[in-house]
């Protein structure tokens, strides 16, 4: 566990050391909100864990419409029983909780060359990307058995990402996005590498601040 909360350290110092190093030429900013999760492959359905994201992003645009960007990120993510699970089909009642450290790697599209009324969309943006993530720790509570259960779930997963990002003003930003595992978060007895294991499935929310120029 030491050297997994080492390794996401090291991270996080080269992440703002490249963000500090390329100032002139790169936008940076903060990200937090809720996820809304569920894990594909278990026997519960619906985004019934409540977790969240916190980290911060590095912007460079390419060009008038088009930017890329990297983050860091802390999410916390999992699995939870409905009510109507545990009270009609006598589920037990469970809680699956993961935490992990993202890297992800968008590609931004500026829709400020559409224009409603003679305005230009230049406050909406389309993002698209892959995230590379790291599990730190898992827990599992089935019927009130708490466990700890790191060593099940893979240490390595990735997740496409797809939303849409909002800026209010110059500074201030929310974005949307749906979040789901290309590669498992753990496996089961499957001869495909895709198909047939357990995946996440995430609605996020974010509220961003940018600190120097407006998120593109």
């Amino acid at each position: 566990m030491k050297k997994i909360y080492t390794l996401f350290i090291l991270l996080s110092v080269l992440f703002f050391g490249f963000s500090k190093a390329s100032a002139q030429s790169f936008n940076a900013g903060l990200i937090v909100g809720p996820t809304f999760c569920q894990v594909d492959g278990d026997s519960y359905a619906g985004y019934h864990q409540l977790g969240f994201t916190a980290g911060a992003y590095v912007n460079l645009p390419l060009g008038d419409y088009f930017a890329a960007q990297m983050e860091l990120k802390y999410s916390l993510l999992g699995a939870h029983s409905s009510t109507k699970e545990v009270m009609e089909y006598y589920y037990n009642p469970y809680n699956l909780r993961l935490h992990y450290a993202e890297i992800p790697l968008m590609l931004h599209y500026n829709l400020g060359h559409f224009r409603v009324g003679g305005r230009p969309l230049d406050f909406i943006t389309l993002e698209a990307g892959v995230s590379l993530d790291f599990r730190l720790r898992a827990t599992e509570d089935v019927d009130t058995d708490y466990q700890v259960t790191t060593n099940r779930w893979n240490f390595f997963s990735a997740t496409a990402n797809g939303g849409l990002h909002f800026a209010f003003n110059e500074h201030w930003g929310m974005g949307a996005r749906f979040m789901y595992t290309v590669v498992p978060i753990r496996f089961k007895n499957s001869t495909s590498w895709f198909f047939g294991h357990y995946y996440n499935k995430v609605i996020q929310f974010t509220l961003t601040y940018n600190l120097n120029s407006p998120l593109r």
